[in-house]
């Protein structure tokens, strides 16, 4: 017989001979980040946590007539089924992106905004989001197309919107509007124009820092209608330090580098450090380098430019206008960006990145996901307990990358945990679906609506995840583990023949040395 000692010998090199000879390309996450999960259809998520660590996610989606707001919770690593929480009957001539942008508050109540024509804004309890009848009565806000909350330590709801604003020059000029609401999101105040620009503007982001001071950054440039902007465009700055009572000036990043004349910024975000600093950047266009900036004063005055290093835009190979970064603080203070980009400059494939600043410098890019002829977008991040990092995005496929009709695009989601303070959870139990009322609508006793039919199950490109046969089924939600385990079962048939092989001839060897 084989002995123990030279049985796992074979093993061990049979398993290096069957990685040599059949390669298998395993999922590109590193440093921490879980293997990719999917959502579901169809584009532009949105993310955020609440104090138990649940995970709250949205997207735009729409089928059978209907344009909706899909959303879907993570509770102890587990995703639920997608529910489509908003649902409005498809306009005439096609279908409208929702673009829902979630807010968490201290309650633990979510805060939603979407569109469809109009900014609509709408809440429900954590534990209960999940049940459409639990969601407030939307509140219409204005004509609109992208939206962003944030909310103060006095409670205060603080939100800003794009809303055409047509003049003799500029007939499609989206502006920045922005409005509060002092009683819960009940009722909300005039819109004020704080971008007060000739031109239009896009992609709003909106944080309240540590003094309650409000800070809005924005792409710019004409146009804004479907989120896109003509070039050239520039990236621009206002703040408020009185609560949304007075606005300063728009200050624009001056794009305008040496020689470049044709210099353009785009997919700005921002965030506050653990200094008390506003930390900024942007993709400075066509060089595809990222910059950052830094504000000392809480927006009265920035650095100058500088490059974010070891990382490189998307523009040289794709050219969206649609995309955008985002930022996120842990319980250190350090700020988490999510972007897609590159790290070499001859490198031919996307990459969804993740950087930390730290206060003082960036960390080398790390890779949450990589893309060959499909293409990442639109990334957004939250971070739940202190320092577990979430990120959700959408996927275009490389078939219809600019034909979202045909396209087959899928929204997914990734994890991490960095070394950062963990918070201690605190319950939010959830709400059970309520019962029907026998004496809903009698009365003064109101009627709880019944969840929307579900959308159907779409499938993944197989070139993007070859395992998952539908992204909406519970039981096709990929864990960190799925590619230990198509290795395994990838290479069991080629280690079993060799194995057979080895042991045989080391069968013969000892049999030939005993004669």
């Amino acid at each position: 017989m084989i002995r123990l000692r030279e049985l796992l010998y074979c093993m061990g090199a049979a398993l290096l001979l069957a990685l040599a000879l059949f390669p298998v390309e395993l999922s590109a996450q590193d440093r921490g980040w879980s293997a990719p999960t999917p959502l579901g259809a169809y584009w532009f998520p949105d993310v955020a946590t609440d104090a138990s660590g649940r995970v709250h996610a949205v997207w735009s989606s729409g089928a059978e007539g209907f344009d909706t707001v899909m959303y879907a919770a993570r509770t102890d690593g587990v995703w639920s089924r997608a529910v489509d929480i908003m649902a409005m009957p498809q306009i005439a001539g096609g279908s409208e992106a929702s673009r829902p942008a979630l807010l968490v508050d201290p309650d633990n109540n979510l805060h939603l905004t979407y569109r469809y024509t109009t900014i609509y804004y709408s809440q429900a309890p954590a534990g209960g989001a999940g049940v459409p009848g639990y969601w407030r009565e939307p509140f219409a806000i204005d004509e609109g197309y992208f939206s962003r909350m944030a909310r103060d330590s006095k409670g205060v709801l603080h939100l800003v919107f794009t809303q055409n604003v047509q003049t003799a020059s500029c007939r499609i000029c989206y502006h920045i509007f922005y409005v509060r609401s002092t009683d819960d999101g009940l009722m909300w105040s005039d819109p004020v124009d704080i971008s007060v620009q000739p031109t239009g503007a896009a992609k709003p982001q909106l944080i309240v820092d540590s003094r309650d001071y409000l800070h809005v950054v924005w792409e710019g440039g004409y146009g804004g209608s479907y989120g896109q902007l003509s070039d050239p465009t520039s990236v621009f700055y206002a703040g408020s330090k009185d609560g949304g009572n007075s606005w300063s000036r728009p200050y624009a990043f001056d794009p305008r580098r040496g020689e470049t004349t044709a210099a353009m910024a785009r997919n700005i975000t921002l965030a506050e450090d653990a200094n008390g600093h506003l930390v900024t950047a942007w993709l400075a266009i066509p060089e595809d380098i990222v910059y950052y900036q830094l504000s000392t004063d809480a927006g009265a005055t920035w650095s100058v430019p500088a490059p974010i290093p070891n990382v490189l835009g998307i523009w040289g190979l794709y050219q969206s206008r649609l995309d955008d970064y985002a930022m996120a603080v842990d319980s250190a203070g350090r700020v988490h960006l999510v972007m897609v980009g590159r790290r070499l400059l001859e490198q031919p494939n996307s990459e969804l990145l993740h950087l930390v600043w730290n206060g003082s410098g960036w960390s080398a890019p790390t890779t949450i996901a990589s893309y060959a002829g499909d293409m990442p977008e639109w990334p957004r991040i939250a971070v739940g307990l202190g320092n577990q990092l979430h990120v959700v995005w959408f996927v275009r496929d490389a078939e219809n990358l600019f034909n979202s009709d045909a396209g087959n695009y899928q929204v997914w989601y990734a994890t991490s945990t960095t070394d950062s303070p963990a918070i201690a959870p605190v319950a939010v139990p959830d709400i059970p679906p309520p019962t029907p009322n026998p004496n809903a609508g009698k009365g003064n006793l109101p009627a709880i609506s019944t969840p929307t039919s579900q959308i159907r199950p779409v499938a993944v490109d197989n070139a993007i995840a070859p395992q998952v046969a539908s992204v909406l089924l519970p039981n096709n939600i990929r864990s960190e583990n799925d590619e230990v385990s198509l290795l395994a079962l990838a290479i069991a048939p080629v280690v079993a023949a060799i194995l057979l092989v080895v042991g045989l001839f080391a069968l013969r060897r000892r049999r030939r040395m005993k004669m």
